[in-house]
This record gives C-alpha cells, structure tokens and sequence, in this order.
C-alpha cells in the first residue's frame, strides 16, 4: 500500500487550499438560504425625506403629514449646498419643495395642477425608492383633482384621496413549488442549498485531485515505481482506491455542510434524489480532473483552469443565475455542459421549473452519458501521452 499511503501524503497538503472552495460555497449558502426562507412578507420601503412647505397652507400640511405616515421627516435647512451634503452623505434620500400656491392650483383641473407645477424634488440617482414618490405625488395630486371635478370641496376631496391612498394592502411571498415538489418536509433552503455545489465540486477537485495526479506522474516517481516490485495492476488500483476515497470524502463534507444549511437530515424523496445527483456530479468533477491532469500542466495552469472551468460552466448552466432567467441562445450552448442538466433536475426537484420525476430522470441519464464519454477520452489522451517509461539499464564492464 505504499502508493496509496503516498497519494494521501500528498492530498494532505494539497487539500487545504481545495478546501477553500467548500468554505466559501458554504459562506455564501448560508446567509442566502436563511433569507430565503426567512422572507415570506412584503414590506414597505421607507425614505428619509426632507420637506420644504412655501405654501403653508391646510392643504399643504396636510399632505406632509400624509408622506410622513410611511416616511422618514428630516429636518435640513434649506440651503442647496447643505441639501447637496445630506444626500450624499446619505442622510436624505428624497427633497421635496411644496410650491407656493400650491392649495389654490390643487383645486384647479388643468396643467398647473401637475406635479411639476406644484412641486418642486431633489435626488442623486434614479431607484426604485424615488420613482415610487413621483409616482405616490402624481397619484395623490389626481385622486384629489378627481374628487374635485367631481363636486367635492377642496377639503373634503383631500380627505377622501388620502384614504384611498393609505389603504393597506396584504403582500405574501410566493413559494416556488409545484406538482414535483409535495414534499411535506421542502423548504426554500433546498434550492440554494444544491444550487451553488457545483462550483464547490468542480473547484475543490480540479484543484486538489488534479495537483495530487501530476506529483505522482512526475517522471521521477514513475521511475521508482517502475524500478520497485509494486506491478502497473497494483499501482493503478492503488491511485484508483486513494482518488475513489478522496472524491467520497470531498463530497462527503459538502453534503454534511448542505445539511448544516439545510436544517437536519435531509427529509422526503425530492431531497435524496438530489443529494444522489450531487454525488454523480462530483464523480463528473472528478473525471475532468483527471482529464486535465492527463495534459500534465503546470500548477499555475491548473489554478487558471479551475478558474476557467469552474466559473465559466456556472455562469453559462445556470449556477449563480438562475436558469429561467437566462437567453435561450445561452441555454442552448449549455446544453453540451453536464451543469446544465445538473441545475435542470434541481429546478425540477425543488419546484422552481415545471416538470415531472421522468424529465428528472432523463436529466442524470444525460449526465451518466457526459461520465462516460469523460472516461473515455481521459483513457484515451493516457494512452496518447504517457506519463513515464521504465528506465532500461544496460551492465558494463567494470575496466
């Protein structure tokens, strides 16, 4: 077993760096999959808003108090410079001035009762935040010309725009689940939770599987071996049985911390099928690395490929965005990536895309086939390049 103790005395100090991969993934999972499932109400965005009255009228306070109810008051004195600081200290979000004259065009029904003739508004940039204000003053400056127009008192057409304004309305989080995902046991964390691995898998094996492979290539440990009584049968195994167990392992601690985040043993048959679909991609992963290592590159080479490999196939398949949200140009091309139909059983199993358990299977099917063909073009590139010939000696005699 001399091989396989080398092939672990090696992973030893490649496996640290690997592991950094599987840090991150889970650093990244947790806080996402906790909000997540946390997240299951709607709540109002509040600004901090700086009012300037001109008017100061009934009318005019009236809607200060209104914009008050759901928004922060500041109080900055009006000065266009120290309005200028506040928001780029991001002190106020939002300045609004209330025009003079404001309550005697309010009640008029023509242009200068829009909202550029009664206000006048401050704001860096353009957001969601900002755009929902004009959108709240242009809709309590139409509901209130509507009541007018339609026979009511100033006043009393004030009074009776901002209750249909401050009417609340209940918001609830939409789960995504469908038909393929009844478990009783699902929860939003499943999705995230085997979402992100791929690029944990891919990353850690590359970088810790592919380092250990090309260290025992090297000419000069082939060399030993080759002059030692260990057969090519037994050395073969041996690298077989260290790489089986190093890729059990790495996938191992990926599925124990997935279950960290996830909240307990995984529960209800979406879940295990799943969790059999990470272990037949991490054999996937596995594979690449050894077909990377099979081109004998350099370290610094290998660190360029993880990064190639690992971020480019989850960009493209749908790792870090989801798939519905991507081209169908993109999707297409990812087809040809065993990622793609790895995120594509995840969706289907959590309930984030429509589909059925046999759309399911058809997805690892693929994914066995994308195994296969790995194997045998790393079989085939060996054979093209071989690591190491035995050394042949040839005696002379001593004069």
């Amino acid at each position: 077993m001399q091989v396989f103790k080398l092939f672990f005395k090696i992973a030893k100090s490649k496996l640290p760096s690997g592991m950094i991969y599987v840090i991150v993934f889970l650093a990244v999972c947790f806080p996402i999959s906790k909000l997540g499932a946390e997240q299951t109400s709607f709540e109002q965005t509040s600004l901090d808003i700086v009012i300037f009255d001109e008017d100061n009228t009934v009318e005019s306070k009236s809607l200060t108090e209104c914009i008050g109810k759901n928004n922060e008051i500041k109080d900055v004195k009006n000065d266009p410079q120290l309005i200028l600081d506040a928001m780029y200290y991001e002190q106020v979000d939002y300045a609004l001035t209330i025009k003079k004259g404001y309550a005697k065009k309010l009640a008029k029904s023509d242009d200068e009762s829009s909202r550029d003739a009664l206000f006048e508004t401050y704001h860096l940039h353009d957001s969601y935040e900002t755009a929902m204000m004009e959108q709240y003053l242009d809709e309590y400056v139409r509901m209130v010309r509507a009541y007018v127009t339609g026979g009511n008192e100033l006043a009393e057409a004030i009074k009776k725009a901002e209750e249909k304004i401050d009417v609340e309305t209940d918001v609830s989080i939409a789960e995504f689940k469908n038909s393929s995902a009844t478990d009783e046991n699902y929860t939003e964390r499943f999705a995230f939770v085997f979402r992100y691995m791929p690029y944990a898998l891919i990353s850690v094996m590359i970088n810790v599987l592919c380092p250990i492979l090309l260290v025992i290539r090297k000419k000069e440990q082939r060399y030993r071996m080759n002059c030692s009584s260990t057969k090519m049968s037994s050395f073969t195994g041996q690298i077989f049985a260290g790489s089986s167990l190093l890729v059990f392992g790495i996938w191992l601690i990926c599925i124990i911390g997935s279950a960290f985040i996830y909240g307990g043993i995984f529960k209800g048959i979406n879940c295990w099928i799943a969790v059999g679909n990470t272990f037949l991609f991490a054999l996937i992963s596995a594979m690449i690395a050894i077909l990377v290592s099979s081109f004998n590159p350099s370290e610094n080479v290998v660190n360029m490929i993880t990064q190639a490999i690992g971020l480019g196939m989850c960009f493209l398949c749908g790792v870090f965005v989801p798939q519905s949200l991507m081209s169908d140009s993109v999707m297409s091309a990812a087809k040809f990536l065993p990622a793609y139909w790895y995120e594509k059983a995840n969706d289907i199993l959590s309930g984030a895309a429509s589909g059925s358990m046999g759309d399911v299977g058809i997805c690892i099917l693929i994914e066995v086939g994308f195994l296969v063909v790995l194997s045998l073009v790393t079989i085939l590139v060996s054979r093209q390049r071989p690591a190491g010939k035995p050394v042949k000696l040839s005696a002379k005699p001593v004069a």
